[in-house]
């Protein structure tokens, strides 16, 4: 078989595996692409976790145009796909586009709270903000995304950055696959620092003599 871009789409089986087996997705869902060429996208197919749990293979991935045509593969497109390819069309610098359901980033989706930066791995990329809810697979919800795109345009073109999809997952982007993957598990680290706050200010608190 005769596949484009099949040193990228083998990465991409990497990546997709890494996501399963790192907890920064789950089966309801999640999907991924990459602009390997103008006009040109690699895109991970419907039901990648749901049927496959991520265990892809390089010729499961989809080679779609802008209009959303697909040039290369037989599965079908991901009711997402007009997310990423709003992203990947209207931002030079971007490359790659996530969207995941990491497990420690869930209750601030669930909630519709913002991740705070608290660690020097995310200092300089801005808080992973909130995208507020529209139904989901809509066409609304994916301009919704593209629309906090456009409001953090300058920061998005220099740096990876995300954003939190409310009730349904985090999207996030960099100039290249390994870049947005990275920014995912920069998330997933803070998403999870911020959750162990009060546990850590707990145990100081029992450090701490009582005075009599």
């Amino acid at each position: 078989m005769n596949l484009s871009y099949y040193d990228m789409r083998v990465e991409m089986c990497k990546v997709a595996k890494m996501m399963w087996d790192k907890r920064l997705t789950n089966a309801a869902g999640g999907n991924f692409s990459v602009k390997v060429d103008e006009n040109r996208i690699l895109l991970s197919p419907s039901m990648m976790s749901e049927e496959k749990h991520c265990e892809m293979q390089p010729e499961d991935f989809l080679l779609i145009d802008y209009d959303q045509n697909i040039l290369e593969g037989t599965g079908r497109l991901s009711r997402e796909t007009l997310m990423h390819v709003l992203i990947l069309k209207n931002f030079d610098h971007i490359g790659s586009v996530i969207h995941a359901h990491p497990f420690y980033c869930m209750p601030y989706v669930a909630f519709g709270r913002p991740i705070p930066n608290v660690t020097e791995a995310t200092m300089g990329r801005g808080p992973v903000g909130v995208i507020p809810w529209k139904q989901a697979y809509s066409d609304e919800l994916s301009v919704g995304v593209y629309e906090y795109w456009e409001e953090h345009r300058e920061l998005a073109q220099k740096k990876p950055i995300g954003g939190i999809m409310e009730y349904h997952g985090v999207v996030v982007s960099g100039d290249s696959v390994y870049k947005a993957y990275s920014m995912l598990e920069r998330i997933e680290c803070d998403a999870f620092c911020n959750l162990s706050k009060a546990a850590v200010m707990a145990t100081q608190m029992e450090c701490i003599p009582t005075l009599k």
